[in-house]
């Protein structure tokens, strides 16, 4: 199985949480992450290599642990918490209900389908909605 490419990052929580943090350190603390989330768990050396003597607290957020490496504990849980819903997901996929259950889930939202004839009220919002996106994107570039 291929290494998830991504990860929520609940960005209220992330301004919050740097709110005292310069820009730069702001950088280093999302790569840190970044860097945590590819490869699970940081070394002295992962932090070294990012951080200098001034950022004591960019290096608070990463305390190490007792197998010996270093990693955010929020990063941690969100990675598992992504990857059990992902691996929910999937076994949903190859389960008896497959076709009942996840057949909608896995829909093209932007078919162009007649909505008169699916008698469905959503559809008819969004093909009206895309209608007049176009009419109005069309007399801005007049």
């Amino acid at each position: 199985m291929a290494k998830d490419p991504a990860v929520l990052l609940y960005t209220q929580d992330f301004l919050v949480g740097t709110i005292t943090m310069s820009y730069e350190q702001r950088g280093k603390y999302i790569t840190l992450l970044c860097l945590q989330h590819q490869k699970g768990k940081l070394t002295l050396k992962d932090l070294q290599a990012i951080l200098n003597d001034e950022d004591y607290e960019i290096a608070d957020k990463f305390p190490k642990q007792t197998d010996g490496f270093y990693y955010n504990l929020r990063m941690f849980d969100e990675a598992i918490k992504r990857k059990n819903y992902s691996e929910s997901r999937r076994n949903n996929l190859m389960g008896k209900h497959k076709k009942i259950h996840m057949t909608p889930h896995l829909e093209n939202e932007n078919e162009d389908a007649n909505a008169a004839e699916t008698g469905n009220a959503k559809m008819k919002i969004v093909s009206e909605n895309a209608d007049s996106l176009a009419s109005t994107w069309e007399k801005l570039n007049k």
